[in-house]
């Protein structure tokens, strides 16, 4: 009998508890406060860079009221020297050395020329703090860029998240997976919060949802217009299923409802998928609590259907056929036999599925 053919399929991990590792990097090079170790919260600065920001040009021989040849014996700084905001860099003597005409920093950063009448200076902006995010242990610290966080809890990955990173508590806003989120269900007590919405939102929604300072929200779908909405409002956003009014898949959103009230985290980009993370503390040591193991595809196997005329649908798989099958256009394909609560048995090609769990 012929082995059947079964392709490597893409897996969606939806758990109830597992230990992961993420990293925590700075975009520019910083300094680490913590060390392998240290328990982080959420919330905690775990590293922090100074930033440069904008290039400003400095007409300094108009302030000093003098010619771009006398500038340089009046210059207390030099290019190359950091300044601090309200220090004084150049200064010159008037009224017989009586009283000075001096120029101040404008902001913290550093001079980088000094070129006939003209001054430039590179300004800081304020320092990027980078936050825990995750509640945890470091594991492992990497000089001047960041850090590895190991946490416990529940983990639902997305399809596509934009609008920065979220935390705060998880509020759930609809009853069932398959209802779309109207602006009038959000009010004054969706400030900090992550709002957890079924099949999609509205444009009004994303607006009001931002004018109430929401922390994020995870949706099944979201037509395309809105993805440039989100990202303008910087409303962190993860889909779990898709673009276009998407019902969200039953393992993610019973997830998600067990834990309404609890401190949710969503990442929208990285090195890892989108994702919601909701700590947990494991209840019995680490054997409690392991990394999601891989999801292999045979028979009794958990999947989603993405593409098809099922698609959106939760089964599992009930046989791997051990020859192709002849579709309705009649091209022959390698799948499976899916079993879908409520219905018959339906062949899917595997280009169609996805494991999840």
């Amino acid at each position: 009998m012929p082995s059947p053919f079964i392709p490597h399929l893409a897996q969606t991990r939806v758990v109830k508890l597992a230990r992961v590792r993420r990293e925590r990097v700075l975009p520019a090079r910083g300094h680490v406060l913590v060390q392998v170790g240290n328990r982080v919260g959420a919330l905690d600065i775990v590293a922090r860079a100074e930033t440069l920001g904008r290039v400003r040009a400095v007409p300094l021989a108009r302030y000093l009221r003098t010619n771009e040849k006398e500038i340089a014996k009046y210059l207390l700084k030099k290019p190359g020297d950091a300044v601090e905001a309200r220090e004084i860099i150049a200064a010159k003597p008037e009224f017989f050395g009586t009283l000075r005409r001096i120029y101040r920093a404008p902001g913290n950063g550093r001079i980088t020329s000094a070129r006939g009448a003209w001054l430039a200076m590179d300004l800081l902006d304020a320092p990027f703090e980078l936050k825990a995010l995750y509640r945890g242990s470091i594991v492992n610290v990497m000089p001047r860029s960041g850090v590895v966080i190991e946490a416990t809890g529940a983990l639902a990955q997305g399809v596509w998240g934009g609008g920065g990173e979220g935390y705060g508590v998880l509020k759930q806003m609809v009853e069932s997976p398959d209802q779309i989120l109207t602006e009038d269900k959000i009010d004054l007590s969706a400030r900090g919060v992550v709002l957890l919405a079924g099949a999609g939102v509205t444009e009004e929604t994303l607006r009001r949802a931002a004018k109430e300072q929401a922390a994020g929200l995870i949706v099944g779908g979201l037509l395309p217009p809105l993805r440039e909405v989100v990202n303008e409002l910087r409303l962190p956003t993860i889909l779990t299923e898709g673009w276009g009014e998407r019902s969200m898949c039953a393992p993610i959103f019973e997830l998600l409802t067990a834990h309404n009230g609890d401190e949710v985290i969503i990442t929208t980009g990285g090195k890892t998928r989108p994702e919601v993370f909701i700590p947990i503390l494991a209840p019995s040591g680490a054997e409690s609590a392991m990394p999601p193991p891989t999801l292999i595809a045979e028979p009794g196997a958990t999947v989603r259907i993405i593409a098809g005329a099922h698609a959106g649908a939760i089964g599992t798989i009930a046989e791997i056929p051990t020859a192709p099958h002849t579709l309705a256009s009649g091209a022959l394909t390698w799948g499976a036999q899916i079993e879908i609560a409520g219905q018959t048995r339906v062949f899917v090609p595997w280009e169609n599925l996805e494991l999840i769990g």
